[in-house]
Order: C-alpha cells, then sequence, then structure tokens
C-alpha cells in the first residue's frame, strides 16, 4: 500500500535526504520527458524482447521522475578499469540499491535504469552543466563526479532545474 505523503517537495526533500545518507555528495530530481528507458536488466543471457516491446513500452512507460545520485571521482571510471577507478561506481549501486528499495517500501514503483544519458539527466536536474564531451561538470568537484544509474519512480516528487 501507498504510504500517505506530504507535498512533492516535501518528499524530494526526504529522497534527497536519504540518498545523502547513503553517501550520495550529489542528488538531483528530474522530470522525464517522454518514454522511459527499459529497466536495468543482467548482463548475462538478457530476456528476449517479445513482439511489439521496445522502448517506452510496457510498466515503466509511466515512471515521470528520475532521481540522480553523484559521488565525487579521483578518476574516471571509464578509463580508470582498477579498483580505485571503481570505487565510485561500486558507492553509486549501493546508493542506488538502497534508496529504490526504500521508495518501494513507500508503496511506489522504482527502477533502476542503466542510461547512457545520466549526465544529461543530471544536468537537467540542476546538478551541474555539460562540457563538450557531454560529461556532467559540478561546481563542488568539476569533472571529477561520477552519476550513478538513474532511479525512475512514480513517487510525486518536484524536479529540480
Amino acid at each position: 500500500t501507498k504510504t500517505e505523503l506530504h507535498t512533492p517537495e516535501i518528499t524530494s526533500g526526504h529522497v534527497k535526504g536519504m540518498a545523502q545518507y547513503f553517501g550520495a555528495e550529489l542528488v538531483g530530481i528530474a522530470r522525464i520527458d517522454g518514454p522511459s528507458p527499459r529497466p536495468l536488466q543482467p548482463r548475462a543471457d538478457p530476456p528476449l524482447a517479445a513482439a511489439g516491446e521496445g522502448r517506452g513500452e510496457g510498466p515503466e512507460s509511466d515512471l515521470p521522475f528520475a532521481v540522480l545520485c553523484a559521488v565525487h571521482a579521483d578518476y574516471d571510471p571509464r578509463n580508470a578499469p582498477g579498483f580505485g577507478g571503481q570505487v565510485p561506481v561500486q558507492n553509486g549501486l549501493f546508493i542506488t540499491f538502497v534508496l529504490s528499495a526504500w521508495i518501494r517500501e513507500l508503496g511506489y514503483r522504482a527502477t533502476i535504469v542503466r542510461d547512457a544519458n545520466t549526465d544529461a539527466l543530471a544536468a537537467k536536474a540542476g546538478m551541474g552543466t555539460l562540457n563538450g564531451q557531454g560529461r556532467l561538470v559540478t561546481p563542488q568537484f568539476g569533472s571529477g563526479v561520477f552519476v550513478a544509474d538513474a532511479i525512475y519512480t512514480d513517487l510525486p516528487l518536484a524536479a529540480d532545474g
């Protein structure tokens, strides 16, 4: 059952506070325009799509908000495959896993989506701006930031940015 909530602004504050409690250093909320991407699928043997299934169809298509969590990254995880470069990725996985579970405990849907567009969504959520390579640059960390996979949800929130 869905938990009775305050206003979307207060609920957004609670979501951001929980994300920070779990380790996020920057948190933003973006409104999703158009269909939502497909949810995160396991890397090995992903299920075959049925005829007519595709981006923006199915139960994920009506999740209007994305919660973006970012952590400071000394090294870009895309270029630093060693443990030191992957720490922000592991931190982001923990944060999004626990935060999405908390949102589901409130009675709302929350799906972690691996989307190549998380930096653009983070910029849309007011967390920073995009540089020439399409990477997020923040006032707090410059380009030394890693944006975790987005959490798409139907929890009533107030979008930033």
